[in-house]
């Protein structure tokens, strides 16, 4: 996991693989991201993506460390 400075945490999941899983262009998700103009429900889409996708990567870890 890279560290994220700007926010002060671990960055769980990158911007390719959101979109590959959203299904979206990974410049659509880094709009959405950054709050720039994108359509709600697309923004909507792309965080719950990246809910999603650190749930998945925090439960793998989860299950890593209690082995």
């Amino acid at each position: 996991m890279a560290f994220e400075a700007a926010l002060g945490m671990e960055r769980l999941c990158t911007i390719r693989k959101i979109a590959q899983k959203a299904e979206l262009g990974a410049a659509t998700v880094h709009r959405a991201l950054k709050n720039s103009e994108v359509h709600p429900e697309t923004r909507r889409l792309v965080l719950d993506t990246v809910c999603l996708l650190n749930e998945e990567k925090i439960a793998r870890a989860a299950r890593f460390i209690g082995d």
